[in-house]
Parts: structure tokens; C-alpha cells; sequence
């Protein structure tokens, strides 16, 4: 077939023929095509104008005329090009695939949108950053706000996750009661789920022994010796998060020794030393360097010591 300017590439421009009433404008077209000047429209041997003489509606699947052809007039329309249909890629795509299930290799191959080229491309897993290198990156230099988010590595999941700084750093609550002692009575009630590790017990202002002095089952303090009428007995529980739990040591004194040995990562300020019931001072009374507590003063011959770390476990 012989063409009148240049040949298509692929395919034959394709030709379709309407039957004008004077009163029908809109006509289906037997292709759907991109836009007016997709195709040429002859009315009545005329060339027709795109947008002028005839618009395209409808997805590109009708022309409308701007006036009505005249009955009889002979009109046909040429397909210079038709619409191309893009398959849209639906979520199904993905998630009825099987799922890889294992480390990725480097050679194996990700779709990314490449926003600065706009366009869909691959790259390859080993192009893709895998360690987090935080050392070029601005420290936060304050506090973190509760909602701000830090990077871990989950060893249960085996994978990186976020995880909020409340969640790590969870709210601690203090709570204390206090009861009056009557001389007999040795069973008080305090609040649940305590142990004798979190609740610091004062009789009259003297810091008790746990376990040697008094001990805790569910909801009951019971006390070695009853205190006496009219004794202040204070309770301060510790606060408590998730699963962490407190310690404490005991020891004697001889009138010598002021070295005691305790738990390691200890400071003064985590530590709180009692002899015989009476509360030091963090310094002025004692220091704490590596895993030894020394008393600037030997506690006396059979002296009561009892160490309370605060920090959880």
C-alpha cells in the first residue's frame, strides 16, 4: 500500500466511516485514541480542525462535533494512533507472591521508584545500605522527648526496629504509706506485688534490714519484732519496671575493717548504707570505687550494715 508521506513503523493507519443525521453530534469510535489530533476527520471532503470542529470525550472513545453533520454528507475518520492501555500493577501483584523467607543475596534485585528520575528502576540488594552509620549525624545534645525514636536491633525477631524513648525510659513512680506500731501488733498491710528488695521500711526514722528485720508476703509486712507503741513506721516502695528487679548486701563490722566488697557499676548516688539502722551520708561517710564500699570510719565490733542498691537488675 502506497502512503502519501512517511510509512508507519508497525501496524496500518486504520479508517472508519459515519453516517451524519443533522442532528447526531457524539459518535462512538471503533478505537479509543489519546487525544483530537490522534485522528483526521473529513466531513463532506473538508478537513475538520481538532478542538474546533470536533473534540474527543469520554476516555477518547467518542468524537463530538461542534454542529451536527448534515445527512448525507460523507464523513469518515482516520486513526493516526490509539490509545496504549498500561496494565496498573495491583496490590495482589505482591502480595500473592511467595514470600523469600531468608537473608537476602546481594545479586538479587529490588524495584524502587527513583524520584529524580522519575521512573520505575532496579538496583541491586548489595547497593542498598545495610549498616546504619550514625557518626556525620547532629547530636541531640538534650534529652529525648518522649515520643522521639531510637534504632535497635531485635534479637528475638532478628531485625532492625523503632522503638519510642518512653519505652525505653519508662515513667518511675514513687509511692510511700506509714503506720503507728501499738507494741503487739508485727502484720501490716502495704501495697501488692511487692518484696522486701523494693520497699525501704523506717521505724522511727532507723532504715530496717530487709529479710533480717521484716519480710513480705503479698500484701503483708511482718515485722521480726513488733514496734513499739507510738513508733512511726514509714514505708517507701521503690519504683518498679518490667521485670527489673533490686538487690541489697548485708555485712558486720569488727571496729577495724573499713572495706567492704559489693556489686560492680555502683556509685554513691545509687546506694543507700545503713549501720545499725542509721542512714550514712554518700562522701562524707563513704566512697565507692570499683566493687569496694570504704567507710571513712570502721563500723563498730558487731555493727548491723545493710546495703541497698536502688538502681533496677
Amino acid at each position: 500500500m502506497a502512503y502519501i508521506g512517511r510509512q508507519p513503523q508497525y501496524g496500518a493507519y486504520e479508517k472508519q466511516s459515519l453516517t451524519a443525521d443533522s442532528s447526531t453530534t457524539t459518535f462512538a469510535l471503533n478505537y479509543t485514541v489519546g487525544s483530537s489530533s490522534s485522528i483526521f476527520v473529513s466531513v463532506a471532503g473538508v478537513p475538520q480542525e481538532p478542538e474546533v470542529a470536533y473534540n474527543i470525550i469520554n476516555g477518547g472513545s467518542q468524537i463530538q462535533f461542534t454542529a451536527a453533520p448534515t445527512s448525507g454528507d460523507t464523513i469518515f475518520v482516520i486513526f493516526l494512533g490509539v490509545a496504549l492501555d498500561v496494565a496498573t500493577l495491583g496490590t495482589g501483584a505482591i502480595t500473592s507472591l511467595t514470600e523469600l523467607a531468608e537473608q537476602r543475596a546481594d545479586d538479587d534485585v529490588f524495584l524502587v521508584y527513583d524520584t529524580s528520575a522519575g521512573q520505575i528502576k532496579k538496583i541491586q540488594a548489595s547497593n542498598v545500605a545495610s549498616d546504619l552509620d550514625i557518626n556525620a549525624t547532629t547530636e541531640l545534645a538534650e534529652t529525648p522527648a518522649s515520643a522521639d525514636e531510637f534504632i535497635i536491633y531485635d534479637a528475638t525477631a532478628a531485625a532492625n526496629r523503632k522503638v519510642t524513648y518512653a519505652n525505653i525510659v519508662p515513667t518511675l513512680t514513687y509511692t510511700s504509706g506509714t503506720a503507728t506500731g501499738d507494741g503487739s501488733t508485727t502484720a501490716f498491710s502495704i501495697d501488692s506485688g511487692r518484696s522486701v528488695n523494693d520497699v525501704l521500711v523506717y521505724v522511727n526514722g532507723f532504715n530496717l534490714v530487709p529479710t533480717t528485720d521484716y519480710t513480705i508476703s503479698g500484701t503483708t509486712l511482718t515485722f521480726t519484732t513488733a514496734p513499739a507503741s507510738g513508733a512511726e513506721i514509714a514505708y517507701r516502695y521503690l519504683p518498679l519496671s518490667g521485670t527489673a528487679t533490686y538487690t541489697n548486701d548485708t555485712a558486720t563490722g569488727d571496729g577495724s575493717t573499713t572495706g567492704f566488697t559489693i556489686d560492680s557499676g555502683r556509685t554513691v548516688e545509687d546506694v543507700i548504707v545503713t549501720v545499725n539502722g542509721v542512714t550514712l551520708v554518700p562522701t562524707d561517710d563513704y566512697s565507692i570505687s570499683g566493687t569496694t564500699l570504704t567507710f571513712v570510719t570502721a563500723p563498730t565490733s558487731s555493727a548491723e550494715i545493710s546495703i541497698r542498691y536502688l538502681r533496677l537488675t
